[in-house]
């Protein structure tokens, strides 16, 4: 197989399938919430458990067909996971909230499915709201060369409330009626082909991966060459978390007991035995064994996101699935700049433990970032006792967040001199240690008590104090300007003389933030 499914060949006793069906479109637009009332109103309640999270999969009935749903995650670092959603999907769905109208994922969304030609139909959400305006984002879509049906266009537009229901049926109907007229199809007569959406390490039952078959059929006992490993359907379920014997194309599987972990975006296909399976793998060019262009890997070591001279902020990264650690990877090393680079020294699947402590423990400046994982006992005991820190969460957004503050805590500040006058130093009074009395006039501006001073000697720097206090006539003052006299206790450990040049300077410190 090589990664596309449209290289897929169908043979003659096809018969029809159901469609495959991905959801898209800007955050907080409502994907999630229609995704939701599907799954409440069109899967029974006794057969809700089990559905995956992150790019999951399930399945609905309406009127006694079937519609496969994708989900996929709505933020924008989890690009990559979109467009291998939208590769292996039929139809999608891009989500619009009707009170808010085009947005920058909305065109990722529209610039992916018209990249893949996977045809698509504009759900315009959020009608319920009072300020819903259906056709100012007709006119958006419009600008973006997007004509829906009632635009003269050939693009499918229903309006909906995910919140209320409406129109969420009629939505259903038209992607049955598009997935009628593109004659989508499958052969049951083949071993199952198709491609992993999401793996994972599960503490009971080992490497759980959740696979989409896109043609054949998959049954319990299969051999598959699955990115360049080769696994045993030993444990195979359907998508609410069912026992099954074997599952048709368009299904969700998932199997569990996998011996190596696969990357989001394999491809799999069914052989009568593991040396024929072998044979395919090693057959194959390197880099087709994954839908978006090769299989995932953590950063290469020693990767810095920058220059080697400025300052690095070292990441551990660990989170509970494959696709999860892709996306975070790529965002954290976008947070880099000019002025801090980011590097991850380690990167991987599971939760938290020691290792992930002591490697930070021999690593300068270093944040350990762990996405829907738990920290062991024993590692955040040893964390806390080192002063080690962690971020943890289930919002990628938040995480971004706090590893944007704490590497922002390395970039040297923006230091900036305001002048404030010129002294001459007439005499000296006294010196302990760095403090030093002098008594001096000033030539120009004025001179303040608090601030810095560079004192010039032949009209050479020769050292920086701070002016620890500050007379004049013997009575403190905070400030004397020209032509006064003074007196001034200046802290520096280079020893001042008579005839020097004192320059008044104050410094504003700018902190840099990613």
């Amino acid at each position: 197989m090589t990664g596309e499914t449209d290289n897929i060949k169908i043979q003659d006793n096809a018969v029809a399938r159901p469609p495959i069906v991905v959801v898209m479109g800007h955050v907080d637009h409502g994907k999630t919430t229609l995704l939701d009332w599907y799954r409440k109103t069109k899967v029974a309640a006794s057969e809700a458990g089990g559905i995956t999270q992150h790019i999951g999969a399930y399945e609905v009935a309406h009127e006694g067909k079937r519609i496969t749903f994708i989900d996929t995650p709505g933020h924008e670092a989890f690009t990559k996971l979109r467009a291998r959603g939208a590769r292996v999907a039929d139809i999608a769905i891009v989500v619009v909230a009707a009170e808010e109208g085009v947005k920058p994922q909305t065109k990722e969304a529209l610039d992916i499915l018209q990249g893949s030609q996977v045809p698509f139909v504009v759900a315009i959400n959020k009608i319920d709201k009072p300020e819903a305006n259906t056709e100012c984002v007709k006119q958006e879509l419009a600008a973006l060369n997007v004509l829906v049906e009632s635009y003269g266009g050939k693009i499918p537009c229903v309006a909906v409330s995910a919140k209320t229901g409406q129109g969420m049926n009629e939505l259903l109907e038209v992607l049955l009626l598009l997935a009628e007229l593109q004659g989508i199809s499958a052969d049951p007569s083949r071993s199952a082909e198709g491609v992993v959406l999401e793996a994972h390490r599960d503490s009971r039952r080992g490497i759980t991966a959740t696979l989409l078959i896109l043609d054949g059929v998959l049954r319990k006992g299969d051999i598959l060459a699955l990115g360049k490993s080769v696994e045993a359907a030993r444990i195979l379920e359907n998508f609410r978390g069912l026992a099954a014997d074997e599952l048709g194309a368009s299904s969700p599987a998932v199997i569990a007991g996998f011996v190596e972990l696969p990357n989001a975006g394999d491809t799999f296909c069914v052989f009568p035995s593991r040396a024929l399976a072998q044979e395919h793998i090693r057959a194959m060019p390197t880099g087709e064994q994954g839908l978006a262009g090769g299989s995932i890997s953590k950063p290469a070591e020693g990767k810095i996101a920058g220059e080697d001279d400025k300052p690095i902020f070292n990441i551990i990264l660990k989170t509970d699935v494959r696709g999860s650690q892709e996306a975070l990877e790529e965002a954290l090393e976008k947070l880099g700049s000019g002025r801090v680079g980011i590097k991850i020294l380690r990167s991987g699947i599971g939760d938290i433990g020691e290792d992930d402590i002591k490697l930070a423990i021999a690593t300068r400046v270093v944040t350990i970032v762990g996405f829907r994982v738990r920290v062991d006992p024993s590692a955040k005991l040893l964390a806390q006792q080192s002063r080690i820190h962690i971020v943890q969460g289930e919002v990628i957004y938040e995480i971004l967040d706090e590893v944007r503050k704490k590497a922002g805590d390395i970039i040297p500040p923006i230091v900036a001199e305001i002048p404030l006058g010129k002294a001459k130093v007439l005499k000296i009074f006294k010196k302990e240690g760095s403090r030093q009395i002098v008594g001096g006039r000033v030539e120009e501006g004025a001179i303040k008590k608090g601030v810095f001073t560079r004192v010039i000697r032949m009209k050479e720097p020769i050292g920086k104090g701070i002016i620890m206090d500050l007379q004049r006539n013997k009575t403190p003052v905070g400030r004397v300007e020209k032509p006064s006299e003074f007196g001034v206790m200046i802290e520096m450990k280079q020893p001042i003389q008579e005839a020097d040049l004192l320059e008044i300077f104050e410094e504003e410190v700018t902190r840099i933030s990613l």
